[in-house]
């Protein structure tokens, strides 16, 4: 394939064209896509806004294959005259001049409205009669031997007109028009051969919904919950926009891997989501009202407790803190938290229950602590044979027991 570079529009035309069928052109790219990766193809690229409206390059073992697509959605028919024909028509030829021989290249006029008969104006106007169909009925249907002696006129005088409006002068405008006169009738059928007219077509309505069925039938291909559906489309839209900002050919295509990654993402996500513990949702709820801090809830059961002891305790909780803060899942720290909580709080109450006097000795704190780790570990290890569980280790216990201590979640009186 040719250097990407030399193979876009001639004329920049955004001005004139501006935002009208944007979105049909990012639903057809990604309609595209889809239907790829339904047929399971493995090499099929796509961008939009490069070349053509919808720009496909497919890559395999016989070869490479380009599919240019002009989006036309309208609410009036179109003619041979119509401005929006004659300038795709335009762009088809300044592409298909820089193709190399060698490769595959097809055409699309893609449009939601159907064909309506010409009127006898510009080069038309020439002829005394025209045919009684319609010529773009005539060239769907490949009857050139009557559609192109009409044509042929009608396309030159707009590609010359085109070219020598966008040339400055000097830098070739000639050149155009020796070109479009070179090409030999044979050439011509060669030329709208490659052409796909698509008319009365889905508009961008019909087009979503057509995604939408896409993409039901791959999240069953890939066992994919369908209530992802919508996310994995906006997803697939965005991708696609988003990507055609990028400088540089290649980060503007679009690879139809990309799009199975973002269902097997949903799979891992639904995985993820079946192995979550629910109690996430029970760790928002609690109210934490103790103000103060493991430092004050210890000295306030325990005045002569060992100041290098505390120091030990206090960096354990920022470790602890530190690697709760750094762990991908949130919603899975919040689930383990709440049952160390849980089972603690429920061992707190019975253990002060227990006692008369309100005061505690250092050993009679360490090794209650060590209680509470011991039977937490052992319910975190149980859990872990239902639940993905972000820590399976006696020490982490002991950090998190910590930081319930110093948040206000747990205390000794």
């Amino acid at each position: 394939m040719k250097n990407s570079q030399y193979i876009k529009n001639d004329i920049n035309t955004e001005a004139d064209s501006g935002l009208k069928g944007f979105g049909l052109q990012k639903l057809r790219a990604a309609e595209r896509l889809l239907l790829a990766l339904q047929q399971n193809k493995k090499g099929i690229f796509c961008t939009i806004e490069y070349v053509d409206d919808v720009f496909e390059v497919g890559i395999g073992k016989d070869g490479t294959f380009i599919k240019a697509e002009q989006n036309k959605n309208y609410s009036t028919n179109f003619s041979i005259n119509s401005e929006e024909v004659k300038n795709s028509l335009r762009i088809f030829i300044d592409t298909w001049r820089k193709i190399e021989e060698d490769e595959n290249i097809v055409f699309v006029f893609y449009t939601n409205v159907g064909i309506k008969k010409e009127r006898r104006a510009g080069e038309l106007a020439k002829f005394e009669e025209l045919p009684e169909e319609p010529l773009l009925q005539l060239l769907k249907e490949k009857n050139y031997d009557k559609a192109l002696p009409f044509i042929i006129p009608v396309i030159k005088q707009y590609y010359i007109a085109q070219h020598s409006k966008h040339e400055k002068e000097g830098t070739g405008e000639d050149y155009y028009k020796y070109y479009i006169d070179s090409l030999t009738p044979e050439r011509w059928v060669e030329f709208f051969e490659l052409i796909e007219w698509k008319f009365n077509e889905k508009d961008e309505w019909g087009v979503r919904k057509s995604i939408d069925n896409i993409v039901s039938d791959l999240c069953y291909k890939f066992d994919v919950d369908l209530k992802y559906k919508q996310y994995i489309i906006a997803q697939i839209l965005d991708l696609v926009e988003s990507q055609a900002l990028e400088n540089g050919f290649l980060n503007q295509m679009v690879h139809v891997a990309q799009v199975e990654v973002l269902f097997k993402d949903y799979v891992r996500e639904a995985k993820v989501q079946e192995r979550l513990d629910p109690m996430h949702q029970k760790w928002d709820e609690i109210e934490a009202s103790d103000a103060r801090d493991i430092e004050e809830k210890i000295y306030s059961v325990c005045p002569q407790f060992d100041k290098n002891s505390m120091e030990e305790i206090q960096d354990d909780f920022v470790n602890g803190k530190f690697e709760q803060e750094n762990y991908g899942n949130k919603k899975a720290v919040k689930a383990y938290n709440y049952r160390i909580y849980n089972k603690c709080r429920r061992e707190i109450k019975r253990f002060l229950l227990s006692r008369e006097d309100k005061t505690l000795l250092e050993d009679e704190i360490q090794n209650f602590i060590n209680q509470l780790v011991e039977e937490s570990y052992e319910l975190i290890i149980d859990k872990s044979k239902t639940y993905d569980i972000p820590y399976l280790d006696r020490e982490m216990v002991y950090k998190s027991i910590l930081i319930l201590f110093q948040e206000c979640y747990l205390a000794l009186d």
